[in-house]
């Protein structure tokens, strides 16, 4: 199943998952594995108070890796902190719900390789509540499971 489960102070709230990409960016000696996600509003389970504001969160995440093969992702472990707090910007891990919120603390996992340009991964980070952002909430955890397709034809601006 595709799907982004947001874990927040007041419950648990799940949106299918219907675009997941990879991509690479940049030369071999600055290289960055790119994953985007967007979701959406039909079939989601928000709570109570985001249900009156529909919305399709997306995330997306890019982290600087050494050496890239198609054929090796399959068992790589990833980690991108992120930033230190939600007033810092940053491009690299943003997650969009009704504004766009700094990700932090990335885990990505690949545990498989489905066939030759779709793979199984497995994203988890924590950013500020999605419908609070005035820090009196605890953060969310965002847990993401989906088949990403590798787009070679992909470039990021």
């Amino acid at each position: 199943m595709n799907q982004l489960i947001i874990h927040r102070f007041n419950g648990i709230e799940i949106f299918p998952i219907v675009t997941a990409k990879m991509f690479t960016v940049g030369k071999v000696n600055d290289l960055t594995l790119w994953f985007e996600i967007e979701t959406t509003e039909q079939g989601a389970q928000p709570n109570s108070d985001t249900s009156n504001f529909p919305a399709n969160p997306n995330a997306e995440l890019g982290i600087k890796i050494a050496e890239f093969k198609l054929n090796n992702l399959a068992g790589m472990q990833l980690h991108y902190a992120g930033t230190d707090n939600d007033r810092e910007d940053s491009c690299n891990a943003l997650f969009y719900y009704y504004d766009h919120q700094p990700l932090r603390d990335n885990h990505i996992i690949i545990p498989a390789q489905n066939s030759l340009n779709i793979f199984r991964v497995h994203w988890s980070a924590r950013t500020q509540d999605v419908n609070y952002y005035d820090d009196n909430k605890p953060e969310a955890r965002i847990d993401i499971e989906a088949n990403f397709y590798y787009d070679n034809n992909r470039v990021k601006d």
